[in-house]
């Protein structure tokens, strides 16, 4: 059997097209489509099947054999690594995904000194406002404000911080009955964003008219004097432009969980990036 082939087949499933797996392996659609063919040949199988709503999917025999060939994927890496010397070399690529916040606020601002630190390990950091899969190797690490429910058995999951919330006025402004600016209807899900809502209903605190879609879209229009807002204490000290407000005191808190692949998590990068975004987050 071409293991060639055999990568194609898992492109597809990890990117869940044939455009998305010919961007993975640099190559264009019409040859993943004619690896798959072959494979599927070769096999004497239908992998791969078109959908009720014309997108293709993966088969039964297909996601059978996508969990054989991630099995085989395993034992490659681990034999490479031993041989190689990586497991305990401190060099090579580590992907991170998390949400722009995180990434723009607290990680890079620590990426001069890791860098200097480390000079062999290579950071990928990808901002994703969705939850990328581990499963499907889309990233090496993921850091989730809120506790995974995803993973399974062969990812780690490890609780790494709790985050705590103030409200969040522009720095320089006295005026102490700014607006309040609330998150976008799509956002209503963040604690903070709940918090607000239940707890802004009297007739005097005043709701901005100007709602944003995100964490970095708040604390924008917070620094630009439009109003005030519940913000996490990790990452609103780190913009000077802001001014924690004594008052109210939101009484919510979010965990910060780190998710990495339990078969790369003793690898001497892995660790070394672990370790970094611990300390992070643990001051």
């Amino acid at each position: 059997m071409n293991w060639e082939n055999l990568k194609y087949l898992l492109a597809f499933y990890r990117t869940g097209s044939l455009s998305g797996a010919a961007n993975r392996l640099s190559v264009d659609a019409t040859t993943v489509s004619r690896r798959l063919g072959a494979l599927q040949s070769e096999i004497g199988a239908q992998l791969i099947e078109k959908s009720a709503n014309g997108s293709l999917e993966l088969t039964a025999a297909g996601l059978t054999a996508v969990s054989h060939i991630e099995t085989v994927e395993t034992s490659l890496d681990r034999l490479t690594s031993e041989l190689t010397g990586a497991r305990l070399a401190e060099e090579g690529i580590v992907r991170i995904s998390s949400v722009p916040v995180v990434n723009t606020k607290i990680l890079m601002p620590q990426m001069k000194r890791f860098a200097e630190q480390h000079p062999g390990i290579e950071l990928h950091l990808a901002s994703e406002v969705r939850n990328v899969s581990l499963t499907r190797r889309e990233t090496d690490m993921a850091i989730r404000l809120g506790r995974p429910q995803d993973g399974g058995y062969n990812v780690t999951v490890k609780r790494i911080a709790v985050l705590e919330h103030a409200a969040y006025g522009p720095a320089g402004v006295t005026t102490p009955d700014l607006p309040w600016i609330m998150y976008h209807e799509n956002m209503s899900f963040l604690p903070q964003a709940r918090w607000m809502a239940e707890h802004l209903k009297s007739d005097s605190d005043r709701i901005s008219s100007v709602r944003p879609s995100d964490l970095e879209g708040v604390i924008e229009a917070v620094a630009s004097g439009l109003g005030r807002s519940v913000i996490p204490i990790k990452i609103a000290e780190t913009d000077q432009r802001l001014k924690r407000l004594p008052d109210p005191k939101p009484d919510l808190l979010r965990e910060v969980w780190l998710m990495q692949h339990s078969d790369q998590a003793g690898l001497a990068r892995m660790l070394a990036v672990s370790r970094w975004i611990e300390e992070i987050f643990s001051h």
